[in-house]
């Protein structure tokens, strides 16, 4: 034994300093991925389904609507807390689901049938998975450029339908519909901002100038244009997009001639339809 412990102090040379042991890494908890965001989005469909019952009234159904809005924005929660992704707690994770829960549940009352329903509800289920995972694969670092296609796709289909629902409500005044359409352009709008800033400030800044001036087109084209909520709906969602796509651009420094052009195209879209409206004064369609 002394012949070991002389062999092993002979390896040393005087003045060596002596290797220290690695410090051992903490125990990361494992992360969840699309699984649970799979799980999650079938159980928000599971539970919408139940909305078309007879049993349930339109106030009933609008109960149960807050309900599941709270229990998703909580797995949510639960998911981008666990994954620790960055700003967790920011709105802008949370505001497309509640947003398509809340336009899968108007169109639950309006459907003439099961079917319309169920499709409703499954269209929510791939929404909520859709645009959470864009927001999951952002935060673990493996963002792509279909994802930020994702992110608008889904956003502007959630402000397209709801507009069309305020819009065509025969049991809200207008003022009411204003301002419901102010509060979806704002959040909707909120959200796309937050990818390309990361001031909080300054998202909801573009996201109120946004917000306030697709409001004011919705009061001159419901004051002074012939048409139907469904006409009206789409030259505001195409506004809106334009708006913000262009802001977007100008905020991540990457606003060039082919994006001009491109978000400008959807511009040209709402001013030609706008004069279409004046110029027949008829509904059209």
């Amino acid at each position: 034994m002394s012949e070991a412990l002389a062999s092993s102090s002979a390896t040393l040379q005087p003045g060596q300093p002596r290797s220290r042991a690695r410090p051992r890494p903490l125990p990361r908890p494992i992360q969840l991925g699309t699984r649970y965001l799979g799980l999650l989005a079938a159980w928000a469909v599971a539970i919408g389904l139940t909305f078309k019952s007879e049993l349930l009234t339109p106030d009933q159904v609008w109960q149960a609507t807050a309900v599941l809005a709270l229990l998703v924005t909580l797995g949510l929660t639960f998911l981008h807390a666990r994954n620790r992704t960055p700003a967790w707690l920011s709105l802008d994770h949370y505001i497309t689901p509640v947003l398509v829960i809340v336009a899968a549940a108007a169109f639950s009352i309006l459907a003439p049938d099961y079917r319309v329903h169920s499709l409703a509800m499954l269209t929510m289920g791939a929404f909520i998975f859709a645009s959470s995972f864009v927001d999951l694969s952002r935060g673990m670092g493996r963002e792509r450029p279909l994802h930020r296609f994702l992110r608008d796709a889904t956003t502007f289909c959630v402000l397209l339908a709801l507009f069309f629902l305020i819009l065509q409500s025969a049991d809200l005044p207008n003022v009411l519909k204003f301002s419901a359409i102010f509060v979806v352009a704002l959040l909707s709008g909120y959200r796309s901002f937050r990818f390309a800033t990361r001031r909080e400030g300054l998202a909801l800044l573009s996201a109120f100038l946004t917000a306030g001036t697709v409001t004011f087109g919705a009061f001159g084209m419901v004051t002074y244009l012939n048409q139907g909520s469904q006409y009206v709906a789409v030259i505001l969602a195409f506004a809106w997009y334009a708006w913000q796509g262009l802001t977007v651009h100008a905020l991540d420094d990457s606003l060039t001639r082919r994006i001009m052009f491109e978000y400008g195209l959807f511009a040209v879209i709402c001013v030609y339809l706008i004069a279409l409206a004046l110029v027949t004064g008829r509904p059209i369609g």
